[in-house]
């Protein structure tokens, strides 16, 4: 057991000692205990910060989250789309090695826990990784700009292809290289 730290810990200190527990053991292990255990600190130092394990889990996948599409790599919107999306998935890919079963409890927690909070901020991630891809979409200039009409719209389009960027994941593929493919051939000149 570590000694208690008498020094007052950062609430991103705590959100760093969060995603290390998720890392390692799991979203599920994220709890008040563990997480006090982890930075050093009283159990009731994190209640400062944390009303509670509901809050502290919510806001630790949102740390998650940011550390997986927040990096100091270039914005995907200046790439080529297919690269974007390969990009996208290669991304959330790497962050499942990371964070070892994640993406799937976060999923499946989220759809079945019926917590609306925990709803919207997948509603948040997957309009984020949208709302990238649309930007990388409009962006490419060898995108035929006549591919798209009232029967098969952008944003039908988009949900498309995040679509297959999760599943693809799901089914722990290493590479989207068929969606990039079906890309390819939908919206690029022949």
């Amino acid at each position: 057991m570590s000694p208690i730290n008498t020094v007052v810990t950062s609430k991103q200190e705590i959100l760093k000692a969060c995603r290390e527990i998720v890392s390692e053991q799991g979203l599920q292990a994220v709890n008040m205990r563990a997480v006090a255990r982890r930075c050093g600190v009283a159990l009731g130092s994190l209640y400062n910060y944390f009303p509670g394990k509901d809050a502290l889990v919510l806001e630790t996948i949102e740390s998650v989250w940011q550390d997986i599409f927040h990096t100091d790599r270039p914005c995907a919107a200046d790439l080529p789309f297919p690269d974007a999306v390969g990009r996208l998935f290669e991304r959330v890919r790497s962050s499942m090695d990371a964070y070892p079963n994640f993406f799937t409890a976060h999923s499946l927690s989220v759809a079945s826990s019926g917590k609306s909070q925990g709803r919207a901020m997948m509603d948040a991630c997957l309009g984020h990784m949208k709302s990238g891809l649309a930007e990388a979409l409009r962006n490419d200039p060898a995108v035929r700009r006549d591919c798209f009409s009232g029967a098969f719209c952008e944003a039908d389009f988009l949900d498309f292809v995040l679509s297959g960027v999760l599943v693809g994941l799901l089914q722990q593929k290493q590479d989207c290289g068929v969606l990039l493919e079906v890309v390819r051939r939908t919206v690029y000149p022949a």
